[in-house]
């Protein structure tokens, strides 16, 4: 999984021959026997089984070839690699909806939602669609017939316009048991497809029903492959109801991703961190004892954000490299060919060993991941509530922190750093006072350089409140906690007005339906920011005077230049 885009003009080769992959992949995964499902079939010698999702029910296997093959751009001359993977996906008929969501009422009388999710995709074409929405795909051809006595419907399916790492072949054939369809699915570069071909058509031809072992298909919350979600327990309630169902979560969850382990797998508690990783001990223990010690800082200097609120441990899975990131999100939920990856709140955060070690953006991302994960956990409405200049603040500062010993160290965003010092240099610097007052929509507007240099200037304001000399400076000191508390006061007060003019509404039944209803609830936000952002404002500056504002301004402007 590539976070960041890397110039691979300058690399150069003589052919487009296999390559040795990026590390040996050990596991020889050649048959493949689920008899939860009941199939088996053989994988292409040497290649490895990879890890899944413990929330993927539908997921029935994964695997990764031990080579690496690249091409070159004809356009561009930019070289491509890519790994070739097979994926086998179950879609259980009995789960004709992707999510339902049903309204329990308890002894008490209080009406709970619960989300139950089996499989998020309609059928084999919605997959695709949602899996490769980063590249322009097409079904090349499609055809119905006969796999012994198995009915199948055999896809060949291109992969052309916007694919980041080459165009792609997918051979895919459906297998159509009474009850389940079994999709298995190999991806190949096109200019590789011949070469591999006949070791596709093997194993799409060993496939087998055989006897299933009676254990409950993942068709819903009342089964052991069902997610079942209820997120008034864990949102609601007292602090100390929702730290024993958060504890109870965190408990199902850890124990879910260690029995699921393959068997060169390790896991290790680092602190409270659970680290899975596949030969990269060393990384892992680094990585782990530097997410522990992030999250004590964040307990300490964040204390006043949801104060006494239960933050669940994090998992963090760390892959050999990143093409075996990349074919553990593909084919699920949060996995697309895109470079955008959404983290749900108490998921795994999946990452690998960067070529740029240390100092790398790889660092940076699991930073941010383990920053939007205790904020959701501390509180999920005030996160969202975040204005602009906070939220890219706190990013950008967290995303700079790396463990040195028993201490954390902060690099400075040079970008940011120069960017708002080239600001002051040239007078159109941003007094710190219109800023913390702008919502999302005023910070942004002009675009290009004008939201750079928001940006840069919203980074170094956090950082000089956060700063020795912030804590010098009188208006300063407490100024993050005031505004803070200021801003859940307001959100809290906005969700209790909201409870009673909205009243109760039919829950949604389908993703569609819930991507209505968020974007009605984004525009209704939309509506109501620039009163709450005023509010917020207000309160926190209430006793401030003019003389307070020049001192605080000459101050931070003093910091940043």
């Amino acid at each position: 999984m590539i976070r960041t885009l890397l110039s691979v003009g300058a690399l150069t080769l003589t052919g487009l021959q296999p390559a040795p992959a990026h590390a040996p992949l050990p596991q020889d995964s050649s048959l493949v026997k689920n008899e939860r499902f009941g199939f088996s079939f053989r994988a292409p010698k040497s290649w490895a089984s990879v890890a899944m999702k413990t929330d993927e029910g539908w997921l029935a296997s994964k695997h990764l070839s031990n080579k690496e093959y690249f091409g070159t751009d004809k356009n561009t001359g930019y070289t491509y690699s890519h790994v070739p993977e097979m994926l086998c996906i179950a879609f259980v008929h009995a789960n004709q909806e992707r999510k339902k969501v049903v309204e329990e009422e308890s002894e008490d009388g209080v009406t709970t939602k619960t989300t139950t999710i089996s499989n998020p995709y309609k059928d084999y074409e919605d997959f695709l669609e949602r899996t490769y929405a980063g590249g322009g795909w097409y079904v090349d051809s499609k055809e119905k017939g006969k796999h012994g006595k198995i009915e199948v419907t055999r896809y060949s399916v291109k992969v052309e316009k916007l694919a980041r790492s080459g165009p792609k072949r997918i051979i895919t054939w459906i297998y159509h048991a009474h009850d389940i369809d079994f999709v298995l699915q190999t991806e190949v570069l096109e200019g590789e497809y011949k070469k591999l071909r006949s070791t596709i058509e093997k194993s799409l031809k060993s496939f087998k029903l055989i006897e299933r072992s009676g254990e409950l298909l993942p068709t819903g919350a009342s089964t052991p492959g069902g997610i079942r979600i209820t997120r008034r327990e864990l949102t609601e309630g007292t602090p100390k109801e929702r730290r024993s169902k958060r504890v109870e979560s965190q408990k199902i969850k850890h124990e879910k991703a260690i029995g699921a382990l393959p068997k060169d797998w390790d896991h290790q508690y680092r602190g409270k961190v659970l680290v899975l990783d596949h030969d990269q001990d060393k990384w892992a223990k680094k990585l782990g004892d530097h997410a522990d010690l992030l999250i004590e800082w964040m307990n300490k200097e964040f204390a006043f954000f949801g104060e006494n609120e239960y933050v669940r441990a994090p998992i963090l899975r760390v892959c050999n490299d990143s093409e075996e990131e990349g074919a553990f999100t593909r084919g699920t939920r949060t996995g697309t060919t895109s470079s955008f990856t959404y983290i749900a709140p108490g998921s795994e955060i999946v990452t690998h060993k960067p070529d740029t070690g240390w100092i790398g953006g790889e660092v940076d991302w699991v930073n941010r991941m383990l920053l939007r994960q205790w904020l959701l956990d501390r509180n999920e409405d005030a996160t969202g509530a975040m204005p602009e200049w906070l939220r890219i603040g706190i990013v950008t500062h967290v995303e700079g922190a790396r463990r040195d010993g028993r201490k954390l160290e902060f690099r400075v965003n040079e970008y940011a750093r120069e960017g708002a010092r080239l600001a002051v240099s040239q007078g159109r610097a941003t007094p710190p006072r219109s800023i913390m007052s702008q919502t999302r929509e005023e910070f942004t507007s002009g675009g290009g350089n004008s939201t750079f240099s928001k940006s840069a200037e919203a980074a170094q304001l956090v950082r000089f409140l956060l700063s020795k000399e912030g804590a010098r400076c009188k208006q300063a000191k407490k100024l993050l906690e005031t505004y803070v508390t200021a801003l859940i006061e307001v959100v809290d007060e906005i969700n209790e007005k909201d409870k009673g003019s909205t009243g109760t509404s039919t829950a949604p039944k389908t993703e569609e339906e819930e991507d209505a209803r968020g974007k009605e609830r984004a525009e209704r936000w939309r509506q109501k920011e620039q009163d709450m952002v005023r509010e917020v404002f207000e309160r926190t500056f209430a006793d401030w005077s003019e003389k307070d504002w020049e001192s605080f301004t000459k101050a931070y402007f003093k910091f940043i230049s």
